[in-house]
């Protein structure tokens, strides 16, 4: 059995998050005062498949008060992957005050990530970080899961931290199928604090699969501190091979595991890593309060508690095995309040402290010095120091020098073991479990647990080599779980191991080599003399770390190993120390974060006397720009790690690059005392640059520590759109491309997609055609009016009509963009819903004249989610001229507009999250001036049988406002435009007239052709950003020729009434111009009216 369960803790530790973070443990989380700029926070919500992302306070479950939407609000650096619903952070989400004030489970709390409906997982690389810097919140989240959602997966390969009143790291009230851990979980609160809760409100949570090679820590100093909690929830596996820690300070208590609540059976818990309990008496390592049954659990690793390892208070364990340390402070080891149907012990059992240990009874005792084999392991205890069971001092070491283990068994007896890398180990003490010495000594697949030094070295050049092997130790809270000597030490790990402790090399050239898949959960201290630390590409370090005195090397080098897709070696905590570090693969230096005691400060890397960066490294610095120097009257940025380092960066091959992170045009970056190789040489081809694509670095001359950023003066050379270029430049004249993070040529392609949002979806280049398409429905009204007057009276004629229409312009990419989009798209949907009246006087029975009048509401919705909405009031004159069998109609119209428009800019390259998504908006007029000149010939062919050709001449002129968005940044302005047009349209109808007793009916149908002689070339409208330069607005395209269907059927009554009801479904042919090509999505009209001749 326990062979089964050690092959699926190492194959999921394989298997875990791909990101790397060098980062550290973050211990007592006791306050968390500072902020890291401004909140950047995120609510994911699914509603039946659509997906919203808010990033605004919500005061109720619907979420009202969000500033909803369906792009990604930080797609500069977060990737959402809309196929499998996942959302993959790779910047810092922090939340510092209320941003749910309620939602039916929660009120006055606060998360970084809230997460709602059904979604297929999340993968943080980064941080995720909440806390209450105003005393307000109660309940704080790193991640939340709202009640009934459903999250596949979750991933944490980065750093969840939460400090308030009440604080989770992850609070799930949903399902949740399976949560991966190697990075770090914690929640620090005053009345409670968890790493990860699960609990059920109405419908029952689940946190089926959870999977911890990191550390997951709870921190209270009144209430309890625990690990991992499930409370009423479902529970499969819980698989540790990390560290699972509840810490209770004061007055508190410390559950490593809690679960409480379930009824039935529950899963089972395997640790092989380290679960502890500490504060007051009542801290446990695992404690079940459950009405039902937890299956099994099962531990080859570390279980402690300040009362009990297991608390099995009234609840029920189907079997406990124990083949690594169960161990308790003041109470027992198991509490016998509650029933464990089976239970074995193969390892050992005992409490106490600092020396004075205790076992329960003889067994346990006897387990002391003894070798089991089972399932697969040989289990070896180390034999107890004093006199009995009552008074055990410590325990023996198992010496390990040229592959063979010598040890004394219970009664002192010499025992020896060749180590063979074909078997698996459980090694289990209380002090210095393993000792070290010469020779060629590697382990496998094993386990090392050490109550107080798992792992201790004998100063006579000691070497070894761990490979897929789990250490603990440091359980006492004082002690480091590896410990070197005096002397030269070699330390490898390699794929699989995990170290759950601190580890403290001490005196001599040591040599520390972490290599890809390994990961340790503590500091690393090199401490004395001239030591190497090698850190591969592919390993998590959740601590600091310190080179201590001597000369120290620090290389961060590529996998040695077959790769797993990792990108990149992100550094969360201080480095120092080390006075040479060597850059081989790709690392970036943070600009943040977390101290010991829970305080979010500046990272820092000190110590370095030469950074060197080689021909495969990357060097990513990230910058706060928002931490200013302005000592001697320059605004200087000083946010960064290196600030206060003293020593020189150079470049042997590799590149150092700068993430500016809102760092706009004309910045000023200080590096302090630290200075600037001449092998940092900047421009094309040089190894110093920035990671946006539109800012260059540039040495400042006479300084060897400071550069100044500036904006690229055009778009990359190989886009050749010019129109976009004229936008980017006046984004350059008013100095906001800070606004903007380009660091690759996906981002360049989007924020290409807001310049040509800007070009080709603007709202203001719209208001013209649907002012030129409501002149010319009035028009039509008049010339397919086929009532007459009689001569000296009147005639009046109302009616409604509406258009249903647009257009799906496709404007060019391919080869304008570095990363190839082929072409881009912007469709428009119209609308326009009116009614007229009009009235015709009978001046003689070959002439009439009239009036109409009417008004139009007026809309274009495009796919960018801009939208502008207007109103249009008409009034026009016209003649009737009838000879023979021909009618000429020739009449002018005068119409005015009023137009509200929203343009929506979604800046996915944002540099600031908070302006992801602007709306702009302003209202503004235009004036539209119709004249028209209409002939239709009717010519009998049949018994009330009518051919008609017609044919129309108009000429439209309008004269549109400009608008003005503003102070907002990046708000524009256009200049006013006038706009002519002249068109003619020729058409034929074939009509039937059907008398009957009282009138006649009239049906017609037919199809007409229009062609736009004068104004359907490419047209401009000018704007600028507020103060800056101008540049092309590109109009809505008008196509040159279209072809309608017609019909329409009318009644006249002999008593004077009026009906008529028409359709027109008109499709247009596509046109091409030089940027793209336009095509009209097929345009429906309908209409109909009643009137009385007198």
């Amino acid at each position: 059995m326990i062979e089964k369960i050690m092959k699926a803790v190492k194959s999921g530790n394989k298997k875990r998050g791909k990101n790397i973070t060098v980062g550290a443990v973050v211990g007592m989380l006791l306050s968390c005062t500072a902020v890291m700029g401004a909140d950047e926070y995120l609510w994911i919500r699914e509603d039946s498949g659509a997906i919203e992302f808010n990033t605004a306070i919500t005061n109720d479950a619907s979420g009202a008060g969000g500033n909803w939407n369906e792009a990604n609000p930080y797609s500069d650096e977060n990737i959402w992957n809309a196929d499998t619903k996942t959302y993959i952070n790779n910047m810092t989400l922090l939340s510092t005050a209320i941003n749910i004030t309620a939602d039916g489970y929660v009120r006055d709390a606060s998360c970084a990530l809230k997460l709602s409906g059904d979604l297929g997982g999340v993968i943080n690389n980064s941080l995720i970080m909440g806390t209450d810097i105003n005393n307000v919140v109660r309940e704080s989240s790193g991640i939340y899961i709202y009640d009934s959602s459903n999250v596949e997966t979750i991933t944490n390969n980065g750093l969840i931290t939460v400090s308030a009143e009440g604080s989770n790291g992850i609070f799930n009230f949903g399902t949740v199928g399976t949560l991966t851990n190697t990075g770090s979980i914690m929640g620090t609160g005053l009345t409670a604090g968890h790493g990860i809760y699960s609990v059920t409100p109405t419908s029952p949570a689940s946190l089926a699969n959870l999977t911890n090679t990191g550390l997951i820590a709870g921190v209270a100093s009144k209430g309890e501190g625990s690990g991992v909690v499930y409370m009423n929830a479902n529970m499969e596996t819980l698989t540790n091979s990390g560290l699972i820690k509840g810490i209770g300070s004061g007055s508190s208590s410390g559950l490593g595991i809690a679960i409480g609540g379930m009824s039935g059976t529950s899963g089972s818990i395997v640790n092989t890593g380290l679960i502890t309990g500490t504060g007051t008496s009542s801290s446990s390592g695992i404690t079940n309060r459950a009405n039902g049954t937890l299956g099994t659990i099962t531990n080859t690793g570390i279980i402690y508690g300040e009362k009990f390892a297991v608390n099995n208070a009234n609840a029920t364990i189907g079997s406990l095995n124990n083949y690594g340390i169960l161990a308790a402070k003041t109470a027992l080891v198991i509490s016998t309040s509650g029933t464990i149907t089976s239970e074995n012990n193969y390892g050992l059992m005992f409490k106490g402290y600092s020396g004075n240990y205790t076992a329960k009874d003889d067994i346990d005792y006897g387990k002391f010095g003894t070798t089991t084999e089972i399932d697969g392991y040989t289990v070896i205890n180390t034999k107890a120091k004093g006199v009995n069971k009552d008074n055990i001092t410590g325990t023996g070491s198992l010496k390990l020098e040229n592959g063979v283990l010598t040890y004394d068994d219970s009664i002192g007896n010499p025992q020896t073991e060749n180590v063979s890398l074909d078997k698996k180990y459980i090694l289990n003490g209380i002090t210095d479990t393993l000792l070290v010495s010469t020779g060629d000594n590697k382990f496998n697949n094993s386990v090392i647990n050490g109550y107080e030094t798992a792992v201790i070295f004998d100063g006579t050049d000691s070497q070894l080599t761990l490979s897929g092997t789990i250490v603990n130790g440091g359980t006492d809270g004082a002690s480091d779980t590896v410990k070197g000597s005096a002397n030269r030490d070699t330390l490898t790990l390699q794929s699989g191991s995990i170290v759950n402790g601190n580890i403290s090399m001490k005196g001599g050239d040591d040599t520390f080599v972490i290599g890809s898949e390994v990961t340790i959960n503590g500091k690393i201290g090199m401490g004395d003399d001239n030591d190497t630390l090698t850190i591969e590409k592919g390993s998590i370090v959740n601590g600091t770390l310190d080179g201590g005195s001597g000369n120290d090397i620090l290389n961060f080098n590529p996998e040695t190993t077959r790769a797993f897709g990792n990108n990149e070696i992100n550094v969360l905590h201080n480095i120092s120390n080390f006075e040479n570090m060597n850059i081989n693969t790709n690392v970036t230096l943070f600009e943040k974060t977390v101290k010991d005691d829970g305080t979010i400060t500046d990272l820092e890397v000190t110590g370095a006397e030469n950074i060197s960066i080689g021909a495969k490294g990357v060097l990513t610095l990230r910058i706060d720009a928002t931490r200013i120097d302005n000592t001697g009257g320059t605004d200087k940025i000083i946010g960064h790690a290196l600030y206060g380092n003293n020593g020189t960066i150079a470049s042997t091959g590799g590149k150092f690059l700068l993430a500016l992170n809102g760092a706009g045009n004309e910045s000023i970056i200080s590096f302090g005392t630290t200075e600037l190789d001449n092998s940092l040489v900047t421009g094309s081809g040089g190894t110093f640059a920035t990671t946006s694509l539109l800012h260059k670095v540039k040495r400042i001359v006479g300084t060897d520590n400071e550069v100044i950023i500036t904006s690229r003066a055009d778009l990359p050379t190989d886009i050749t759109y010019e129109k976009l270029n004229e936008i980017y430049h006046s984004i350059l004249s008013v100095d906001e491309l800070g606004n903007f993070n380009v660091d690759d040529d996906e981002k360049l392609s989007t924020f290409l997609g807001y310049l040509n949002d800007i070009y080709a979806g603007n709202p203001y280049s719209y208001s013209s055609e649907l002012s030129r398409k409501s002149a010319g429905m009035f028009r039509d009204i008049v010339t397919d009016n086929q009532f007459k007057a009689d001569t000296g009276k009147w005639m009046i004629y109302g009616g409604l009509t509406h258009v249903d229409g647009g257009t799906k312009d496709t404007y060019y990419g391919k080869g304008y963009y570095t990363y190839d989009i082929g072409s881009s798209d912007m469709d428009a949907d119209t609308k326009i819903t009116g009614a007229y009246m009009l009235g015709e006087y009978g001046v003689s029975d070959t002439l009439t004249s009239g009036v109409v009048i009417g008004g139009n509401k007026l809309k274009s919705d495009l796919s960018n989610g801009s939208k502008v909405d207007g109103s249009a009031l008409y009034i026009g004159a016209y003649a009737k001229k009838y000879i023979g069998n021909l009618k000429v109609t020739a009449g002018t119209g005068f119409q005015y507009g009023d137009y509200d428009a929203d343009r929506m800019a979604v800046n996915k390259v944002a540099s600031d999250e908070t302006k992801a998504v602007m709306k702009y908006s302003d209202n503004y007029n235009d004036i539209t001036y119709d004249i028209y000149l209409n002939g239709r010939y009717s010519n009998s062919i049949g018994d009330n049988l009518f051919l008609e050709p017609y044919a129309t001449l108009s000429y439209t002129y309008i004269d549109q406002e400009g608008a003005n968005e503003g102070n907002k940044a990046l708000a524009i302005e256009t200049a006013s435009k006038s706009f002519d047009y002249t068109v003619g349209k020729v058409g034929v109808d074939l009509k039937k007239v059907i008398p009957h007793e009282k009138g006649k009916s009239t049906f017609s149908a037919g199809v007409s052709y229009t062609r736009i002689f004068d104004g359907a070339e490419e047209e401009y409208i000018t704007g600028r950003f507020k103060g800056g330069s101008d540049f092309d607005i590109l109009v809505a395209h008008k196509n040159e020729h279209s072809i309608g269907l017609n019909a329409k059927y009318a009644l006249e009554l002999e008593n004077g009434v009026l009906f008529d009801v028409k359709g027109t479904y008109s499709v247009e042919r596509d046109s091409h111009n030089q940027s793209g090509k336009n095509k009209t999505k097929g345009e429906w009209i309908v209409g109909a009216g009643i009137g009385y001749r007198f």
